[in-house]
């Protein structure tokens, strides 16, 4: 007698997200949150470590560049592990490690240490986001992936204004260790609540040559409503004969091409991005703004980027990744443009255009994170976002020494503005030419039609 037989895919689409995909989108989102927190603990910390350690300002530049070089390998790394060793595992180890290290940064007392250490956080900060970013698009369908990515990344804006909050009141109580010590152990207090709690990714699942069917079934009855999955299911598995090393695969099928824009893409609106977190607060005191104004400037670019992935989500289903993404970008740049020529006539345009350029250009990176969790199939999904990630961390520490040097050269602060406005339209361009988009929702086997090798 034959097994009745599923595709754990036609499940998870056929079904809206319930109770047990929002618990998982709840845990990936705590990930993020201590993510968001760990990655500016250096930065709250920085002027009292600074001082109690005698470590001159200056030199504190290359203890936050260890921290993105980490972060930069991290990705790279700890994306094919995903891959290869399964998401959940990828995502605990991460975890584990930027926790142990943060905690350890509490014990430092020489520069060398704090390099190191923030290196080797950076480590699992970086592997953390292409793991969870990859675990939580696969427990949904297609038309919830944006909004899921946009809920669980708000974790990362809510880590740091948490963090910031918290600093104010611990550090001039307790002295800088404190901030590290309450980040090393939430997420270390977090493993094991991840160990026993999140879910294998059913999807990658599927892509294992092995006998774990018992566990689909149990995954599957939780995601289906009807609860029609009898106890001798088995379930369509689709493992790879042709085992590659993730990263080549990213290069095979057709995808070279995608792959590489959408590096381009990372890493230029990275570079912009961070160049607005390293510098719009700097800029505005040398233009005469008070550090109380300067500073709102900054929330109020955040508030941009978290509120405009779930619209985005929204565009994105109606009509599409390319158009909705490029125009992205394209609006960023012109954001970016007027921000720079308003900077010294009102502080109220500064803040509408600082709202803006947030909106486009920290918001479409976080609809970039989704989108790139869309463009490749299950078997290399963390070694693509992680890969892009890894590639954007480039621009991450490319971006603050470009604007350093600009700023060296004296060329003014509109100037500043231009470069990287023009940088954001190199972004909107490479955007464009991403063959393998997402189509509108209403267009026949969309979406996904535009990428014939998902799953």
């Amino acid at each position: 007698m034959n097994k009745p037989k599923f595709a754990i895919s036609d499940i998870i689409e056929s079904n809206r997200t319930g109770g047990f995909q929002n618990f998982i989108m709840l845990l990936c989102a705590l990930v993020i949150v201590f993510d968001g927190f760990d990655v500016l603990a250096i930065a709250f910390a920085a002027p009292a470590l600074s001082a109690e350690l005698g470590i001159p300002k200056s030199q504190l530049g290359f203890v936050f560049s260890g921290g993105l070089v980490g972060m930069m390998i991290g990705a790279l790394v700890l994306g094919p592990v995903g891959d290869k060793y399964g998401r959940r595992w990828a995502v605990i180890l991460s975890v584990l490690v930027f926790g142990l290290f943060t905690l350890l940064t509490a014990y430092a007392t020489t520069y060398n240490e704090l390099v190191l250490l923030r290196f080797l956080t950076g480590l699992g900060l970086g592997g953390a986001m292409p793991n969870a970013t990859a675990l939580m698009t696969e427990y949904v369908s297609d038309k919830a992936r944006n909004v899921a990515v946009a809920v669980i990344f708000l974790g990362m804006p809510i880590g740091g204004i948490a963090g910031g909050l918290l600093a104010a009141e611990i550090i001039p109580a307790y002295g800088w260790p404190s901030i590290f010590l309450l980040g090393g152990c939430m997420p270390l207090l977090l493993v094991p609540v991840l160990f026993f709690c999140l879910p294998e990714s059913p999807r990658f699942l599927v892509t294992q040559a092995k006998d774990n069917d018992n566990l689909l079934r149990n995954i599957a009855r939780k995601i289906e409503r009807q609860q029609s999955i009898p106890d001798d299911a088995v379930f369509i598995h689709h493992a790879d004969p042709e085992k590659h090393f993730p990263v080549k695969a990213l290069f095979m099928h057709g995808q070279a091409r995608d792959t590489l824009l959408i590096w381009t893409v990372f890493f230029f609106n990275l570079m912009v991005v961070y160049f607005l977190y390293s510098w719009i607060p700097t800029l505005l005191v040398n233009s005469g703004y008070a550090l109380a104004q300067a500073s709102q400037t900054l929330v109020v670019l955040n508030v941009g980027g978290a509120i405009s992935p779930f619209i985005f989500a929204w565009m994105i289903r109606r009509w599409g990744s390319r158009p909705v993404l490029s125009s992205c970008f394209l609006l960023g740049a012109v954001s970016m443009i007027i921000l720079g020529q308003v900077s010294s006539s009102s502080l109220t345009l500064v803040m509408v255009m600082a709202f803006f350029s947030g909106f486009f250009i920290v918001g479409g990176q976080i609809s970039l994170n989704a989108f790139s969790s869309y463009l490749y199939p299950t078997t290399i999904r963390s070694t693509g976002v992680g890969w892009a990630n890894g590639i954007g961390r480039a621009g991450s520490i490319v971006g603050p020494i470009l604007a350093g040097a600009l700023i060296t050269m004296a060329l003014g602060l509109n100037v500043y503005f231009v470069v990287f406005g023009a940088i954001c339209l190199l972004t909107a361009t490479a955007m464009m030419f991403i063959k393998n988009h997402e189509l509108p929702a209403e267009v026949p086997g969309a979406p996904g039609a535009g990428n014939p090798h998902r799953k």
